[in-house]
C-alpha cells in the first residue's frame, strides 16, 4: 500500500469513529468495530470489544451484532465464556437471514474452539456445507469445505470447493471499489480477499500421486 492509499484508508476511518462517537447509532458503532477487527486496528481493539459486547449485550437480535461479537471472542478476546456467548448469539440468527451463511461459518468455528479432535466433526461438515449452499460465492467457507474433503478422502470433491474459493477472491479493480466498511467484512468473515497462496497449496497437494 502506498502512501496516498494510506492517507485515504486513514481518513476513511476517522469518519467511521467520527459518526459512530457522533450519531451513536447501532450501525455507526457496528461499522466503527468491524473496521478495528477487520484492519487489525490494534491500539483501537480493546474499545471495538467493548462497543461491540455492549451493542450486542443490548440488541442481542441484531446479526451484524452477533456476528462480530463471535468474530472477537475467537480472534481477539481468547475468552471460552465469550466464545460460548458469542455461539449462542449466532446460533439466534434466522436460518432465512442473509447473514446465515456467516452465522454458519462462526457455530463451526465456535465448534472447533477446544480442538479438532474435540470437536463434533459432523457437525463442522453440516454446518459449512449449509454455507456454502447459501453462499457460493464466499472464500473462506468454500475453502473450509474443500479442506474438509480432503480429510474424508475425497480429493475430485475437495479440488472443486478449493477451485471454487480461489475463484471467488476479489480482484484488484473489485477490491478498489470497496469501502473501508466493506473491505473490513470480507476481511472478517468472507475471505475473498485473501491470498490465494495457501489455496493453491491445497491444491497442489491434491495433484501428487500420493494425495488420493
Amino acid at each position: 500500500m502506498d502512501q496516498r492509499d494510506q492517507e485515504h484508508r486513514n481518513q476513511e476511518y476517522s469518519e467511521v469513529k467520527r459518526l459512530a462517537q457522533e450519531e451513536g447509532s447501532t450501525a455507526r458503532l457496528l461499522d466503527y468495530a468491524q473496521v478495528v477487527f477487520g484492519l487489525e486496528w490494534f491500539d483501537e481493539e480493546s474499545a471495538a470489544v467493548a462497543t461491540v459486547t455492549r451493542v450486542a449485550d443490548e440488541h442481542p437480535d441484531d446479526p451484524r451484532a452477533a456476528l462480530l461479537f463471535s468474530h472477537s471472542a475467537l480472534h481477539i478476546q481468547l475468552d471460552e465464556d465469550a466464545v460460548l456467548r458469542g455461539g449462542e448469539l449466532v446460533a439466534r440468527i434466522p436460518r432465512e437471514s442473509a447473514y446465515r451463511p456467516m452465522a454458519a461459518v462462526q457455530l463451526a468455528a465456535v465448534n472447533e474452539w477446544n480442538g479438532v479432535d474435540r470437536s463434533d466433526r459432523d457437525l463442522t461438515f453440516r454446518l459449512i456445507a449449509e454455507s456454502v449452499e447459501r453462499a457460493p460465492e464466499l472464500t473462506s467457507n468454500n475453502a473450509w469445505l474443500g479442506r474438509l474433503y480432503v480429510e474424508r478422502g475425497e480429493p475430485a470433491q475437495a479440488r472443486r470447493y478449493l477451485e471454487r474459493a480461489r475463484a471467488n477472491i476479489l480482484e484488484a479493480p473489485e477490491r478498489a471499489a470497496l469501502s473501508l466498511v466493506e473491505r473490513a467484512w470480507h476481511e472478517c468473515f468472507t475471505g475473498r480477499l485473501s491470498s490465494p497462496v495457501g489455496i493453491e497449496m491445497d491444491l497442489a497437494k491434491l495433484l501428487r500421486p500420493d494425495s488420493d
